[in-house]
């Protein structure tokens, strides 16, 4: 079945080849300038709230101010996810939003984007993101900006049937994840079931595991969680890890003032959404305890070392994977 979709996998990228290609080569003309469309796809689909916040407030507000223009392609019914950071690298297409571990094999360390202390705008002030942005160069690809940055952290734990109050509680609960809490799960002593996100409510209501890790509440949501979970750990931990990458020859290929343009208001646009997710939060908080689940707060010390933990043991994952490059995110993205 693997081999079956890695086949039909390739056969869609080579598609959307085809057809960029019968569409010219957008903007890989170094530095022209000029009007401009450029491609991008996303791991979720187009009635996604997430997608279309890009389509509104980052990309539309590049093409409010320059004569580019940006195409989406589809979401992971064109592209699976863990195709897209190639697709892009290789010029499928111009650009994607895509969650940093689905192409930390391509851009070793990016996994480590999801641990920051910071906000985008303090990111772009204290280097984290010129480092990060040079890492992306290094493998044919443009870091762009944080998608769904927030003032409160953004993965959450959620329980079926059990409440954990103490570290004995984890060692016999089994916890789903997919790449973006294993390590914290594993951390925390807990049993970890490796579960792709679009399985992950299959998995609560059969039983499979006892809980999830890492979602954030407007995607507990939208995945469903909330109609199975009965309770969620109230002690959030990591940032969002979903941003805008793009191929690195389609941003040479556009102007000096279109890249400047693009900068600034993809900039403006994530400490927009930076300040504006609050209400956003609150309406999905409220949501969810009106379907019957329980927030609660750990012990002052055990939710520490929850979180804590999280931390450390993501870091020592980071450091593992990419020893070269993990020390100086760490330097740059925790206070």
């Amino acid at each position: 079945m693997k081999s079956h979709q890695r086949v039909i996998a390739a056969a869609l990228t080579a598609a959307i080849c085809v057809s960029l290609a019968a569409c010219g080569d957008g903007g890989r003309a170094a530095g022209s300038g000029g009007e401009q469309t450029l491609s991008w796809v996303s791991f979720q689909p187009g009635s996604h709230p997430e997608v279309k916040r890009v389509k509104e407030n980052f990309w539309g507000a590049v093409e409010q101010k320059t004569e580019l223009s940006f195409e989406w392609r589809g979401g992971p019914d064109t592209m699976s996810p863990s195709d897209i950071g190639l697709a892009v690298q290789r010029g499928t297409v111009d650009a994607a939003m895509i969650y940093v571990g689905a192409y930390a094999s391509v851009v070793p360390g990016a996994g480590a984007w999801t641990l920051t202390d910071y906000t985008p705008k303090e990111e772009r002030n204290n280097g984290a993101v010129e480092f990060f942005d040079e890492q992306h160069q290094q493998h044919g690809l443009k870091y762009i900006a944080r998608v769904q940055p927030q003032k409160e952290n953004f993965f959450f734990t959620w329980l079926r049937g059990k409440r954990i109050t103490s570290k004995e509680d984890f060692r016999s609960t089994v916890i789903g994840s997919a790449a973006g809490a294993r390590a914290a799960v594993e951390g925390w002593g807990a049993p970890l079931e490796s579960v792709a996100v679009p399985d992950n409510y299959t998995a609560l209501e059969r039983g499979v595991v006892d809980g999830l890790a890492g979602q954030p509440l407007e995607g507990a949501i939208a995945n469903g969680w909330h109609e199975l979970a009965d309770y969620v750990i109230d002690e959030p931990y990591y940032q969002s890890s979903v941003v805008l990458i793009m191929n690195q020859d389609s941003w040479n290929g556009l102007s000096a003032e279109q890249q400047r343009a693009v900068t600034e208001s993809v900039s403006a646009a994530e400490m927009q959404t930076y300040e504006s997710r609050q209400q956003d939060l609150a309406e999905a908080r409220t949501e969810i305890k009106d379907a019957g689940v329980e927030f609660y707060s750990l012990p002052p010390d055990l939710a520490k070392w929850y979180v804590d933990t999280a931390y450390s043991a993501a870091w020592a994952e980071q450091e593992e994977i990419a020893p070269d490059v993990a020390p100086k995110l760490r330097d740059l993205l925790s206070k």
